[in-house]
């Protein structure tokens, strides 16, 4: 194989590398992985309002041995812990994290696992047992909601897309109404969706260029023979 045809083939290869470089998804700890705690969530991400919880299906808000679920919940489909969202007439909780590597008019799907377990307190004025769906931000602003769900034991798959502005973006996720609700969260992730193409980069438009003109070059020589 000649140097032409090895520098155009590995100007291919490259580029197919390229390409699938927003297959993984772009999260850090998207499973939530962590130990108990009431009032906090897993490293790599960060609370901006109230007080969200870790907790797993033998541990409800936070709480180690505290058994008070609405509905007593199958094992998160992603394993381990996973963030309980509350929400109340003037209360709401958020969290999330800032979303690197992202390009410029990409569009992106972020999914999730969403389960309506609730909290049933022994006094049920503080029980927050209402349906509720979680809410999706980029950058402080709603770009849509999972399907709503009544509190139940089960798990469900959502998933929403989104048109990457900036490299860096801020997402997040809240409870979408002031419904007296405690949703939980788990296995999120951000993929490159596969229907739209992301715009090249410099350095991919010269490898394309690189590659183009090899096989031109390739092409002449074929004709000259």
């Amino acid at each position: 194989m000649n140097v032409l045809r090895q520098t155009a083939f590995a100007a291919i290869a490259i580029l197919s590398i390229a390409s699938s470089a927003h297959a993984a998804s772009i999260v850090v700890n998207g499973s939530l992985t962590g130990s108990i705690e009431n009032d906090a969530v897993p490293t790599g991400w960060s609370i901006f309002e109230g007080t969200p919880d870790l907790m797993d299906a033998l541990d409800n808000i936070g709480m180690a041995n505290v058994l008070r679920f609405g509905a007593t919940p199958n094992a998160s489909p992603d394993g381990g812990t996973w963030v309980g969202l509350g929400a109340d007439t003037n209360y709401t909780e958020r969290f999330g994290q800032v979303l690197n590597g992202l390009t410029v008019g990409q569009s992106y799907t972020v999914s999730w696992y969403a389960g309506n377990f609730g909290y049933a307190s022994s006094v049920a004025s503080n029980s927050y047992l209402g349906a509720n769906a979680i809410s999706v931000m980029l950058d402080g602003a709603t770009i849509g909601t999972g399907a709503q769900l009544a509190v139940g034991s089960n798990w469900f798959q959502q998933s929403l897309t989104f048109v990457a502005s900036s490299s860096s973006q801020l997402l997040s996720f809240k409870l979408a109404t002031s419904e007296k609700a405690y949703v939980s969260i788990d296995g999120i992730a951000v993929e490159t969706s596969a229907t739209t193409a992301p715009v090249p980069e410099p350095e991919t438009w010269a490898l394309m260029g690189i590659g183009l003109c090899a096989l031109g070059l390739i092409g002449r020589r074929r004709q000259a023979v």
